[in-house]
Parts: C-alpha cells; structure tokens; sequence
C-alpha cells in the first residue's frame, strides 16, 4: 500500500512538471465521507469570490460521494489548488508528499490538529531513503472547524480539513485564498 501511494506522489509530481495545465481560474476540490459539500458549494464560492475580488476567479468544485479512487485521481489530475477532504485521506497523502507545508503562513500552535509527520521534497536522492521526500513535521492542513467561511454556511465539519497539494499552480495564491477561507 506503501508503494501505492508513493507512486501516486510521483504521478502527482510529474503532472506538475509536464506542466500540464493551462487552466483558468482557482480551483478547490472538496469530498466529504461524512455529509454531501455540494449543497454549500454555490455559496461558499460566491462568499469566497466576494472576499477576494474579481481574482482570482474562485471555482468550488464538490463530489456527491465519497470515494477514494475520486481522491486519488484528482491528485494525480494535478489540476487543483486546494483539497478539502477527510483528515485521515489528508494525513494519507502528505506522509507521501502530497501536500505543501503552510508553518510559513498559519501558526501551527493555533491549528495543532493539522500538524503531522508528512513527506516533503528534496533534492534528488536526500530523502529519508535515499529517495526525494524526506520526513518531517509541519503543519500541512487547516481543520474546517477552524475556518470562519465554514462557519457561516454551516459547514464545519470535524473531520474535513484543507490542504494545498504540491501540484497547485500558485503556492502563494492558494495560502491567500486559505487564509481567506480563516479569517
């Protein structure tokens, strides 16, 4: 299973450097094992959109079941800058490298759930094994119970938290549309 994921990291990567992409816009993929987010999704991208102004163009895109394999495919996909998803998927996919860690942008002591050992990338061959991830505890994700915009469409979750992958096309842009999502 190990090796699953860690060639669904390497999928990932590739996208990103193939540099397929090309798309318009912002987008947040959002999956819930627990409730259908579809029924926010119009309103949360509108509050969203109306908080960041014309830019980025803010799409919300929901999945009406849970399914691992939709989760595994949209990161490989690479196409979207910000997953919304269970914690136990999030932790999942960043002890592999997956996602970006945010200590830089959110305070982890404040967002403790988030805080992990997660895989991130190095250099060629300075990894824990000699690979290109090394281990290391950051914070990688910020729980929905802790987002105001959650909040006020009564969606705020305990379980779901929000992650930025490394395919996302703008790491600063997604931190400001995350930190948006906060405050």
């Amino acid at each position: 299973m190990k090796r699953f994921w860690g060639l669904t990291a390497i999928i990932s990567m590739i996208f990103l450097l193939a540099g397929c992409g090309g798309k318009d816009g912002f987008t947040i993929f959002f999956i819930d094992n627990q409730g259908n987010p579809s029924v926010i999704s119009e309103q949360l991208q509108a509050n969203l959109q109306q908080k960041l102004g014309e830019e980025p163009k803010v799409e919300v895109i929901t999945s009406a079941m849970y399914d691992v394999q939709k989760i595994m495919v949209e990161y490989a996909a690479g196409g979207h800058d910000i997953f919304i998803l269970p914690e136990a998927d999030m932790k999942q996919y960043g002890s592999n490298g997956s996602n970006i860690p945010l200590d830089d942008t959110f305070d982890p002591e404040k967002y403790k759930r988030g805080v992990f050992e997660g895989g991130v990338l190095v250099e060629k061959g300075e990894g824990d094994d000699g690979s290109d991830i090394k281990t290391e505890s950051h914070l990688y994700g910020i729980p929905l119970e802790d987002m105001q915009m959650f909040k006020d469409v009564d969606y705020a979750a305990q379980n779901l938290f929000a992650t930025i992958p490394v395919s996302a096309s703008n790491v600063e842009e997604s931190k400001k549309v995350l930190k948006a999502l906060t405050e």
